[in-house]
Parts: C-alpha cells; structure tokens; sequence
C-alpha cells in the first residue's frame, strides 16, 4: 500500500511539479505527517524532492528531474505509448489510466501524436461491448454462448470456449474450441449476436498457432483474369496485392488471381458493377452475365 502511495506521489509531482502536503493527505486519504514520511523515503530513495515554504510553496520535484532519461530511451517510450494505445483502442477502458500516469512520467506532452483504431468504418456501441465482453471472458477463462451467422447466412446457437481475439485482414475474429463441433473454430466479432458468459471455467488448452479458417468439403478454387476500369483503381489496391496488379493503357488495371469459389466470389465481383469486366475463365462471364440479367429483370417489373 505504502509503494502504491509513493508512486502517486511521485507521479504527481512529475504532473505538476509542484503540489501541497495538505491536497496529497486529502486526495490519498491520510494525514499531513504520512505525507510528509513519504516524501521524506522518497528523498532517501534518490528522488530530488523537497519542500518550500511561503507563498507558492510546497513540495516540489527539482526542475531538472526527468524520470525517462534514467530508465527508457526515447524510442522504447513510443513502443509503450503505441502498445497502451493500441489496448485502449480495443476497448481496455483501465489502461487509460496507465497510458495518462506514463505519458505524464515521460514527460511527453505530445501523445496525443498518436491514434490506434481497430474498429471497422460505422461500427456501433454494440460491437465494442462485445469486444469488451469477449476480453473479458478470455481473461476470466469463462465459456461465452452466441449466435453465429456463417458467410452462407446459416444461423447457429454456439458456446464456445475462448481462446485468443486476432485482428486480421481488417477484422476481428475470435479463435475458440467450439463444444458443439469439439474442435477449434475461429468466429468473426460481427457476426456474433447476444453474447452471454456461461457458468463455470475453460479447461487449459493451447489455440493453434496460427489462425486458419477449415476449408469446407467442396471447397475448390478458381484462377481470374479481371479487368478493372480506372475508377476502380482505389479498390483494386485495397484488395489485391501489387504483384497481381498489371496496369493498361487509359488508366485501367489487369488482375490476376485466385479466389474461393463461392457465393462470396460472386458478391464480390457484382459489387463492382460496370468497373469489372472477367476476362477468364469464359463460364464466369455467363455467370456474371446471368446474374446482372436477373437484377435488370427485378427493375424493369
């Protein structure tokens, strides 16, 4: 309790420099004498504190006391403010504490040069309350029951027990061992509904190294050639890596890759409307053709 308090001290007095025993005894809830045996071990510890009385006075930090310098270069300060960043980003409401105390220690009044944010473009309340219920139930080795959506739209009840949360590809997932498939399972945070902890606590186990999405029994996949207009070039580099991209005359861009294939595909290319022409394999452009016929037909009644 005691290094607790004298940590506060001292972060204090690294804040605002200067500060009296009567406004630490009432913030720390002990008396002025305490205050004044903690400043005193705080002295006998190498800390340049000391007090001064009169107007403006009271106990003071000596101006030219910077803890950083005596512990962390200036770089592994940033790889701590980024990690605290980046935990605060994902919900961790009790690292904002920290984040303030060290930003203050550090003597780094520029923080806020900083800003992490994992969440996707118009997310709500409701999905970091599930980020932050997850956290927690990893933590506490507690089973979560939800509703899952597959990418077929397939609607499940599952409790699974949680594992590890893993941000990839833009999204977050949860790795879990699912009990109603016995076997590792990785869940995507949007399409979790109605979470709920469960009683009781997870057995150990070790999560695969590596977060892997099972391939289904049928899957099989397709090699493209896309062809994309230019007013698609900004999409077209969010997807695909640059050594699949050939550009073409008149701004537009050649694609070669490979893909699932699914109805994920097919939503996806349709996506792009006009901006997107298949250039092989030829029954994907029937199928396209096909499916943009379907959509005019659904206007013209």
């Amino acid at each position: 309790m005691k290094n607790s308090r004298l940590f506060e001290i001292l972060y204090l007095l690294v804040e605002k420099r200067a500060v009296t025993a009567r406004e630490l005894a009432e913030r720390l809830e002990v008396s002025e004498r305490t205050i004044y045996r903690d400043v005193d071990a705080l002295s006998a510890a190498g800390i340049p504190v000391f007090t001064q009385k009169g107007q403006g006075g009271g106990i003071r930090l000596m101006d030219q006391f910077v803890l950083d310098r005596a512990l962390l270069s200036q770089a592994q300060q940033d790889e701590i403010l980024f990690a605290l960043q980046a935990i605060l980003a994902t919900g961790g409401g009790a690292e904002e504490d920290t984040l303030s105390r060290l930003t203050a220690l550090f003597r780094r009044e520029g923080a806020d040069w900083l800003e992490v944010d994992f969440t996707d473009w118009g997310s709500g309340a409701a999905e970091r309350e599930n980020f932050a219920l997850i956290k927690r139930a990893i933590l506490a080795r507690r089973p979560l029951s939800f509703t899952y959506y597959s990418s077929a739209g397939e609607k499940s009840r599952r409790t699974a027990e949680p594992a590890r949360l893993v941000f990839k590809g833009g999204c977050w997932y949860l790795s879990a061992f699912c009990r109603q498939r016995q076997d590792w399972r990785i869940f995507r945070l949007v399409r979790m509904e109605d979470l709920r902890p469960e009683e009781g606590t997870c057995p150990p186990r070790r999560p695969p190294e590596r977060l892997e999405a099972p391939l289904p029994e049928e899957y099989r996949s397709v090699g493209l050639r896309l062809r994309f207009a230019p007013s698609a070039a900004w999409r077209v580099r969010d997807y695909f890596h640059p050594s699949q991209v050939t550009p073409e005359p008149e701004g537009r861009l050649l694609v070669a890759c490979a893909f699932p294939e699914d109805q994920w595909l097919l939503s996806f290319l349709l996506s792009f409307g006009s901006q997107v022409e298949v250039l092989a394999p030829a029954y994907w452009r029937d199928i396209l053709r096909e499916e943009f016929k379907k959509s005019l037909a659904s206007y013209e009644t």
